[in-house]
């Protein structure tokens, strides 16, 4: 049965999807790349951005764009301590390989280490822990390191999405600002309500009224995850405005549904919660799509 929210997801661009295997060779995962290619495209998805915390994935999405026509997948890259963090080189490669995504790090980053986030996965995963105290955004006060400011020239000059992965909020205010000021045009503040995120309604509006993007993620919400209530991300795109906000799925492990139903019960969540079809649209087509370069 075709409800009113598959309609929906017909057209939508999902820019928060992982691929597997995303720690390990065997690790358990709800679909591989190839088969996430093809749902969407049976879904009638326009496309999809590759994520992996570890390894950059323009490869791999080049390689799905030439065996499946009608759906776009988007390479990225997040710049964390196996890639040489903060490395203005990395970055410049990746978008010269195609990167549409350049995320600030994950599991690397300070504030994922302080509050418990991604690093334990990878520190279970690999028995070790994550060398150093992590990376942070700026020092002296709110000075944001070099590296920071080449990789949003960077970032600015190719003309592709940066994200600030698993910054602190303050540190993904202040990364915003700076952004803005170097010139970068497409920003987007990564889901912003995951509990060891967990941005307030200030610090998302700060970033918004930039010009920049507020991104809800649907995986924070499933059991085994974080458990966050989708009622306290309606009410925070109600505060925002649905033409300044994506929601993704950010699909991971085999506990959870396919992506694309991650991204059918995200739409369908967030409707039976008032939204109507123009504040969901902009969301999931026209808004991802712009930060693609895919309008119209």
């Amino acid at each position: 049965m075709s409800t009113y929210a598959d309609e929906l997801l017909e057209g939508s661009i999902d820019l928060h999807a992982h691929i597997f295997p995303q720690l390990f060779v065997d690790e358990p995962g709800r679909v591989l790349d190839h088969e996430w290619t093809k749902s969407a495209r049976d879904c009638g998805m326009r496309g999809f951005a590759m994520k992996s915390h570890l390894w950059p994935t323009m490869a791999q999405a080049r390689i799905l764009n030439s065996v499946y026509p009608g759906v776009t997948a988007f390479g990225s890259i997040v710049l964390n301590s196996n890639i040489g963090v903060l490395s203005p080189f990395a970055a410049v490669s990746a978008v010269s390989l195609g990167a549409h995504i350049i995320w600030m790090p994950t599991y690397s980053s300070a504030h994922d280490i302080k509050s418990g986030g991604y690093n334990t996965r990878i520190a279970a995963t690999y028995k070790q822990k994550i060398p150093g105290e992590g990376i942070v955004a700026f020092r002296e006060g709110e000075k944001i390191l070099p590296e920071i400011d080449a990789i949003l020239e960077i970032a600015r000059d190719a003309d592709v999405i940066v994200a600030t992965g698993h910054f602190s909020p303050e540190e993904s205010v202040i990364l915003a600002r700076r952004a803005k000021k170097i010139g970068v045009k497409k920003f987007v503040f990564t889901h912003a309500l995951t509990p060891f995120i967990d941005a307030s309604d200030a610090q998302m509006l700060e970033v918004a009224d930039l010009g920049y993007i507020i991104e809800f993620a649907w995986a924070p919400v499933m059991p085994l995850a974080h458990g966050l209530a989708p009622s306290r991300i309606f009410e925070a795109i109600r505060k925002i405005g649905p033409e300044r906000c994506i929601l993704s799925s950010d699909a991971q492990m085999d506990w959870n549904p396919k992506p694309p139903e991650m991204m059918r019960m995200f739409i369908a969540s967030m409707m039976r919660l008032g939204l109507d079809a123009e504040e969901i649209v902009p969301m999931v087509q026209r808004n991802p799509a712009r930060l693609v370069g895919l309008e119209g």
